[in-house]
C-alpha cells in the first residue's frame, strides 16, 4: 500500500496545494487560465516533442492500443447516454453531455503526471496515442451527437465540423505529436541549447498541471441530482477502465506497460474543461459539480486500481 500512496499522494498533494493556493488567494483565480495555457501550449508540447524526437517510430503507433482505447471510450459514452435517458428521463442532449463526461479523461493534467510517477521509463507514446483518440474520435463523437439531437445541423451545414476540425488541428499536443514524428522520421537535429531549453520547459509540465486542477476546484459546489452525477462518476471511474481491461484480453501480445498505461488513462476523472463545454448547453453547474465529485473520488478509485497494478 505504501507503494501506491507514493504514486497517488504526491499527485493529489499538488492538487490540494493548488486548491489551498486558490482558496486563500495566493494564486489569483485570474492567473489559472494563463498557467493552464502555459501547460497546454508550452510545457506539455515540449515534453512530448523532445521524447518523440528520440523514439523509434515503429514503437510509437500501436493500432490495437488505439482501437481498444477508442472502443472503451465509445462504450462508456453509449452506456452513460442510454442510462441517463432510461433511468432519469434526461433530454438526449443532456444525456449526450453526461456521456461526454464519461468518455473524456483528464489525460494531460492528471494522467500524464501519474504515468511519470508510476513508470521508471518514458511512456510518452502511450500518452500521445491517448491524446489522438480523445481529440480525433471521442470528443467529436460526443459533440456531434449533442449538436445533432439539438437540431443544429442540417444538410451542408458546417457549424459542427468546423469547430471540431479547428480543435483537432489547433490542439498544441497533437501538433507536438505530429511535429515530433515528422522531425524524427526526417532525422532533423536541433541545436543543443534549444533541446536543453525544451527539456527544462518540459520539467514544469506535471506540477503546473496539477496546480491548475486544484485551483480550478475552488468555488465549485455540489448542485443538482446526485443520481445523475453518480452515474457519470461511475461510468468514468469504473465502467470505462473495466471495459478497457476486458478488451485488453483480446490483445495478449500487447506490451504490459501499454496495457497498464491504458487502464490508468481510462480510470481518470473527466477533462478539466467539462464545465466550460457544459456551459454552452446550460449545464455548467451540473458539469462543475460532477467534475468536483469525480476528481475527489478518483483519489480512492485510482489508489485501489494502482494497488492491483503495482
Amino acid at each position: 500500500m505504501d507503494a501506491v500512496l507514493n504514486i497517488t499522494a504526491p499527485i493529489f498533494f499538488l492538487i490540494l496545494l493548488g486548491y489551498v493556493g486558490g482558496r486563500f488567494h495566493f494564486i489569483p483565480k485570474e492567473f489559472l487560465p494563463g498557467l493552464s495555457k502555459f501547460v497546454m501550449y508550452f510545457a506539455l508540447p515540449a515534453l512530448v516533442f523532445t521524447k518523440l524526437l528520440s523514439m523509434d517510430l515503429q514503437s510509437l503507433i500501436n493500432p490495437h492500443y488505439l482501437v481498444i482505447y477508442a472502443l472503451g471510450g465509445v462504450s462508456s459514452f453509449a452506456f452513460t447516454v442510454l442510462l441517463s435517458r432510461l433511468l432519469f428521463r434526461d433530454q438526449w442532449e443532456q444525456s449526450g453531455l453526461r456521456g461526454l463526461g464519461a468518455a473524456m479523461p483528464n489525460s494531460a493534467f492528471v494522467g500524464f503526471p501519474i504515468l511519470l510517477q508510476f513508470f521508471d521509463h518514458s511512456m510518452v507514446h502511450a500518452f500521445a496515442m491517448v491524446v489522438m483518440v480523445e481529440n480525433v474520435i471521442l470528443f467529436p463523437i460526443g459533440l456531434i451527437f449533442i449538436e445533432t439531437v439539438l437540431g443544429k445541423r442540417n444538410a451542408g451545414d458546417n457549424a459542427i465540423f468546423v469547430p471540431v476540425a479547428k480543435r483537432i488541428i489547433s490542439n498544441p499536443i497533437i501538433v507536438a505529436v505530429f511535429s515530433g514524428v515528422v522531425c524524427s522520421a526526417l532525422g532533423f537535429s536541433f541545436p543543443a541549447f534549444m533541446m536543453r531549453g525544451l527539456e527544462m520547459l518540459a520539467m514544469g509540465s506535471a506540477p503546473a498541471a496539477l496546480i491548475v486542477i486544484g485551483g480550478s476546484l475552488v468555488g465549485l459546489s455540489v448542485k443538482g441530482s446526485l443520481g445523475q452525477m453518480s452515474l457519470v462518476a461511475f461510468s468514468k471511474l469504473v465502467f470505462f477502465p473495466c471495459v478497457v481491461a476486458l478488451l485488453l484480453t483480446l490483445a495478449p501480445n500487447m506490451a504490459s506497460d501499454l496495457k497498464v498505461a491504458m487502464i490508468i488513462f481510462a480510470a481518470l476523472p473527466m477533462f478539466s474543461i467539462y464545465p466550460i463545454v457544459g456551459g454552452e448547453y446550460g449545464e455548467q453547474s451540473f458539469c462543475a459539480s460532477t467534475l468536483l465529485i469525480t476528481t475527489v473520488l478518483s483519489f480512492f478509485t485510482l489508489s485501489v486500481l494502482l494497488r492491483f497494478l503495482v
